[in-house]
C-alpha cells in the first residue's frame, strides 16, 4: 500500500512539473499585449505632431522589433457614433484586419453620451443657448471606455500571463490597474502618447515613449 501510494505521489508531482513548464512555455508564446484608448491616441499625436498621420500597423511592427517579440493579444478601444460613417467603418475594418492588410487589433467600440448644458440655479437656471442660433449648447463624451479597456486589460493578462505591456492611452484612471501589473506581476509596461497628457498617477511605474520621438517610424 505505501509503495503504492509513493509511486501515485510521485507520477502526480511529474505531471505537475510538466503541466507547469508546458504552461510556462505556453505564455512565453504569447508575446506582449498592446492596448490602445484611441481618443487618447489622437489627441496625443496631434499634440505631438504636425502634418501627419500614424499608421496602426507601423506602430504594430514597432512595438515588435522594440520589444523582442510578437505581439499577443492586441485591443483598440474608442466610441463611435451612431451610426458610424463610411470612413469610420472603413478605418475599424483596417484595425481589425490581421497583418499585413491591417493593424491586427481587437476592436470595442462604445457609445457617446450627449449632455444638454443648463446654468445653475444661481443664475437663474434654464438652458443655455447660443446668442444667434438659440441652439442649447450641448457636450459629448465618451462612455464605457476605460472600464472596458481596464477590464479586458486583467482578463487577458489573467489568461495569456504576459510580461510586457504597451499602452497607448494616459489616463489617470488606469494607474491602479498599472500600479498592480507592475508590483504585483512583474509587467514591464511602456506608454506611448506623450507627456503632457501622461498622469502623474501613472508615470512612475512606466517607460515613456513619444510620438514625437518615434514619428519617422510610424507616420504615414
Amino acid at each position: 500500500m505505501y509503495d503504492c501510494a509513493s509511486r501515485v505521489r510521485v507520477y502526480a508531482h511529474q505531471r505537475y512539473k510538466a503541466r507547469s513548464r508546458n504552461t510556462m512555455a505556453m505564455t512565453k508564446q504569447q508575446g506582449v499585449a498592446w492596448f490602445v484608448d484611441g481618443a487618447y491616441a489622437l489627441s496625443a499625436w496631434n499634440g505631438s505632431v504636425s502634418g501627419a498621420k500614424f499608421d496602426y500597423l507601423k506602430l504594430r511592427q514597432y512595438i515588435e522589433e522594440d520589444a523582442g517579440e510578437r505581439i499577443g493579444d492586441a485591443y483598440y478601444f474608442n466610441c463611435d457614433s451612431d451610426p458610424p460613417t463610411i470612413a469610420q467603418t472603413g478605418f475599424n475594418k483596417f484595425l481589425s484586419s490581421a497583418p499585413p492588410k491591417g493593424a491586427g487589433l481587437r476592436v470595442k467600440l462604445y457609445w457617446l453620451q450627449s449632455k444638454a448644458h443648463e446654468w445653475p440655479a444661481s443664475a437663474g437656471g434654464g438652458p443655455i443657448l447660443h446668442p444667434v442660433t438659440g441652439e442649447q449648447y450641448t457636450t459629448k463624451s465618451q462612455k464605457g471606455v476605460d472600464v472596458g479597456l481596464a477590464f479586458n486589460l486583467m482578463r487577458s493578462h489573467a489568461k495569456r500571463g504576459w510580461k510586457k505591456l504597451y499602452l497607448v492611452a494616459g489616463d489617470g484612471d488606469f494607474h491602479e490597474v498599472v500600479q498592480y501589473l507592475v508590483e504585483n506581476e512583474g509587467v514591464e509596461v511602456t506608454v506611448i502618447g506623450a507627456h503632457f497628457s501622461i498622469s502623474g498617477e501613472i508615470a512612475p511605474y512606466v517607460r515613456v515613449v513619444e510620438f514625437k520621438d518615434i514619428e519617422a517610424a510610424i507616420a504615414r
